[in-house]
């Protein structure tokens, strides 16, 4: 039976592995980096940890005698990816990625789009006083010197470490959320402005939809920018090359 490694974190991941072992009838190796107290997991092998870089990853691929690599991680994990590919080119292994459809800018209430967390805080300094900052705990730091600013930050985890923020509110909640929902926290709090990163998926999408309804701006961090070849956002499409491939 050959065996795969999956890259996932993410519920599309878990998707991805269920369909693979029930599918092709093959072993899967399901790898999280751990960040996340109490993942979603599939029914498979699991692994938690990171590699060691491209280095343990291209060695793990050897011990373990792993036939494909599937990255299915979130769309902003871009080391994670980049090891990915440089590992299978090292061990010329197939190598898939799976991205999600990002979210599509409307075009009457187009985003400010930012190239990164540096560059979010700086279109709000001076702009916008609330701001529901819904872009991932990774990027809080980069908020810190906004001293006149209120920010509400919702995680799925307890912060650790503390947030960096000097005036802020937290909310511990995992979606999905509704649009009603989502509204209501953006008039509760007197959001100004929303910050987020164009994930895709539908778990978190009713944020720029309440966002849009409110007429609320939406400042955009683009996704990181990787390589293009071997990209999939069809689950279908990529359990059929899989097959081809195995």
């Amino acid at each position: 039976m050959k065996k795969i490694l999956i890259l996932g974190g993410t519920g599309e991941a878990v998707s991805l592995a269920e369909q693979f072992r029930d599918q092709l009838d093959i072993s899967v190796i399901y790898s999280l980096a751990g960040r996340t107290r109490s993942p979603t997991l599939p029914d498979c092998e699991i692994r938690q940890g990171g590699f060691g870089g491209v280095e343990g990853l291209t060695r793990f691929l050897h011990e373990n005698d792993i036939a494909a690599v599937i990255d299915a991680t979130h769309p902003y994990a871009k080391q994670m990816a980049s090891n990915a590919l440089h590992a299978t080119t090292e061990t010329s292994l197939p190598y898939y990625k799976f991205l999600r459809p990002a979210w599509l800018e409307p075009e009457q209430a187009p985003w400010i789009r930012v190239s990164s967390a540096d560059e979010a805080a700086e279109k709000i300094q001076g702009r916008f006083g609330r701001v529901f900052l819904s872009s991932g705990l990774n990027d809080v730091a980069a908020f810190a010197a906004l001293t006149e600013v209120w920010f509400l930050v919702r995680s799925i985890e307890e912060p650790s470490p503390p947030i960096s923020l000097p005036n802020f509110s937290h909310i511990k909640d995992r979606g999905p959320f509704n649009e009603d929902g989502e509204r209501a926290l953006f008039l509760d709090h007197k959001i100004d402005v929303l910050v987020s990163k164009n994930s895709g998926g539908a778990a978190t999408e009713a944020k720029l939809k309440a966002a849009y309804s409110l007429s609320i701006p939406v400042i955009m961090i683009n996704r990181p920018k990787g390589a293009m070849e071997s990209i999939y956002d069809n689950p279908l499409d990529l359990v059929r090359q899989l097959r081809k491939t195995l």
